[in-house]
């Protein structure tokens, strides 16, 4: 049980740190254009070739842990994100920054779907939803805290410092992964191709409604934030020090995922899921109505809340249709997560908030409605 305590920390652990270099660019972007003379527009591309790569990963490492096993992917990819998250901070023009960054995103799109297929084999049923959810919640933590961490790193020190200091935590991880993660076997070890995978899932109607209802949580996430910033900016003048605070007040409804494991026994993975979507409609309808700083503010806890209850929810359901091709089911999941939310930005600035929230509401109204027809 000790073992599988630190096991769980350290995967836990490793999530935070590879889930926060989807955001550690966000505040840098001046810093690296200045350094770099290239635009801001520039540097922000580096990003978007980030979260592309990133998906790349996703959808790949997935498979190769149903042939190699868990730990070995797991430990590649640390070691591989050491090497290519140093490089980032060693970036002189734009092309080596896209080429960089591209290589870290891919390498680091190895840890969720791995992540999540090895804690199905490592962890007995009673342990395992509570886990997933709270590397889920350390995800969520991760926008505010690699955020946090890049800022302060580059006040003191310089932008490259940042990837110099997650290279070595990479590093550390990937020592620590390679003494006391336990080598599991796969459950049943693949004999298929990937696209063969791929042409399984995609013929099981249920992951085909888990897959729909998974591109609209990250999206609905990263476009309600992007749009309540660009909200109480030009309806209030708050300033991004606020807002930054307003998001982070919302994470306490990430303290809700703890739950998660509870309801499943008490409800199944069926109705848990239909709770936190129905949560959803009700946090974004009170914005309906009221759009105040503090109603918005307080409305975002029970908003993450749903979301940190519906993450691990997903991944349990789609974990178990995926039977064999656990791996690749997985990957898809993570890679249709991402893709979700790469739209997101975009959403959130091509409409008003009231109609943002309309859209958004529409579309968890349509994931009540198809998830009825799950069958587990």
């Amino acid at each position: 049980m000790k073992r599988l305590f630190f096991v769980a920390s350290l995967l836990i652990i490793t999530g935070v740190f590879v889930a926060s270099n989807i955001y550690t660019f966000i505040p840098l972007y001046q810093n690296i254009a200045d350094s770099l003379h290239i635009s801001v527009e520039q540097a922000v591309i580096g990003g978007s070739i980030f979260s592309f790569s990133y998906a790349c990963g996703l959808l790949f490492f997935g498979p190769l842990s149903e042939k190699i096993g868990r730990k070995t992917v797991i430990l590649l990819g640390l070691i591989l994100a050491f090497f290519f998250t140093g490089l980032v901070g060693f970036s002189f023009d734009e092309k080596s920054l896209y080429l960089f960054r591209s290589l870290q995103g891919f390498a680091l799109g190895s840890f969720p779907p791995v992540a999540f297929a090895y804690i199905f084999d490592a962890f007995p049923l009673r342990h395992r939803t509570l886990v997933l959810a709270l590397i889920n919640c350390g995800f969520l933590f991760a926008g505010i805290l690699g955020q946090l961490i890049s800022s302060s790193i580059t006040y003191f020190y310089g932008w490259e410092h940042v990837f110099y200091c997650f290279a070595i935590i990479y590093l550390f991880l990937f020592i620590c992964g390679l003494f006391f993660l336990p080598t599991v076997p796969v459950a049943k070890q693949a004999t298929t191709s990937l696209f063969q995978d791929l042409f399984i899932i995609m013929k099981n109607p249920s992951l085909i409604i888990c897959y729909l209802i998974t591109f609209s949580v990250l999206l609905t996430f990263i476009s309600f934030y992007d749009g309540i910033s660009q909200y109480l900016y030009e309806n209030y003048s708050i300033d991004q020090q606020i807002i930054f605070k307003i998001r982070a007040l919302g994470l306490v409804g990430a303290s809700f995922s703890l739950l998660t494991g509870k309801l499943v026994r008490l409800f199944g993975d069926r109705r848990t899921l239909l709770m936190g979507l129905f949560l959803v409609v009700l946090s974004l309808s009170s914005l309906l109505f009221i759009r105040t700083p503090g109603i918005i503010a307080f409305m975002s806890i029970p908003f993450i809340a749903a979301i940190s209850l519906l993450y691990p929810a997903l991944i349990s359901i789609i974990g178990k249709l995926g039977e064999h091709a656990r791996g690749s089911a997985i990957s898809v999941y993570s890679f249709t997560l991402m893709t979700g939310g790469s739209l997101g930005a975009l959403l959130a600035s091509a409409l008003d908030f009231p109609i943002l929230i309309v859209s958004l509401i529409g579309l968890f109204t349509f994931s009540i409605a198809v998830s009825v027809r799950l069958k587990l």
